[in-house]
Order: structure tokens, then C-alpha cells, then sequence
């Protein structure tokens, strides 16, 4: 049985969030190697997976179904988005740099804003989706499958 799009994108927010935990780890225990790893797992997870598909098909999905073409909601999540990708660039900067300090700081941060954010769209966004897609999320749940897949 299918998977409504708002449990899917809800438990990629999940896996998302356990690669990163095991990246903190691995920077905690020093292995820099296996932390760059997952680092770039979970950023490829994260940027070239889950945002493209917000970006691509739910986001605008869902500023169609209310009827315009930018709704704050959006335009809030996109910018979040922005934000996010320049602390992935930082957080691996310190992993290259083998500064668990800076890496520590930066993810404190980043859990804090990635914990609103996903929230935000939990909440408010990801309700409506099955509504908004006119193929209730079949198209960005195959597609975000699809790039979870490329990297596996």
C-alpha cells in the first residue's frame, strides 16, 4: 500500500535526521573520514533529495492550490532552504578542517533550525499535499525515491 506524500516526506525528515546524528558521532569519536561520508550522504540526502522535490513539485503545488503565485509559507521554506545550504557547506568545511569544535557549533545550530523548519512544513505545509498534487504525491514520492536511490 502507498504511502500518503506528508508520511513519506515526514519519515525522509527522519532518516535525514539520523545520518546526521551518526555524522555528530563520528566527528565526537574523530573519525573524519566516515564523518565526511555521512556528511555528504546527508547533504546529498537533504539538498539534491528532499529540497529538490519540495522546490520542484510541493512547493509549487501547493502556491497553486491557494490560489497565487507566492505565499509566505513558501517563500519562508525556501529561504530556510538557502540558509541551510550555507551552514552544510560550513559543517563540512570543519569536518575537513578536523575542527570538532566548529563542527559541534555549527550542527547545534543547524538541529535548531532544521527542528522549526521541519516543523513548519509537519504542521503546515505537508497536511495539504495529497489535496494540492494532483496525483496525491505519487510523482514526488517516486522522484525523491528515485535520488534517495542514486546515492545508496
Amino acid at each position: 500500500m502507498a504511502k500518503d506524500i506528508d508520511t513519506i516526506m515526514q519519515q525522509d525528515h527522519e532518516r535525514l535526521d539520523q545520518i546526521l546524528t551518526n555524522t555528530a558521532r563520528a566527528v565526537s569519536e574523530q573519525h573524519w573520514v566516515e564523518a565526511a561520508q555521512l556528511l555528504e550522504t546527508f547533504r546529498h540526502g537533504i539538498v539534491d533529495g528532499h529540497m529538490v522535490v519540495e522546490e520542484s513539485l510541493l512547493f509549487p503545488a501547493f502556491e497553486h492550490w491557494e490560489g497565487g503565485e507566492e505565499h509566505p509559507l513558501t517563500e519562508l521554506l525556501r529561504k530556510g532552504h538557502k540558509d541551510l545550504r550555507v551552514f552544510f557547506t560550513e559543517m563540512a568545511e570543519a569536518i575537513e578542517n578536523q575542527d570538532a569544535e566548529d563542527f559541534t557549533d555549527l550542527l547545534s545550530t543547524v538541529q535548531t533550525i532544521l527542528q522549526q523548519h521541519d516543523a513548519k512544513e509537519e504542521a503546515e505545509l505537508y497536511p495539504h499535499l495529497a489535496e494540492a498534487l494532483p496525483d496525491h504525491g505519487a510523482k514526488a514520492a517516486q522522484q525523491l525515491h528515485l535520488l534517495q536511490e542514486e546515492k545508496a
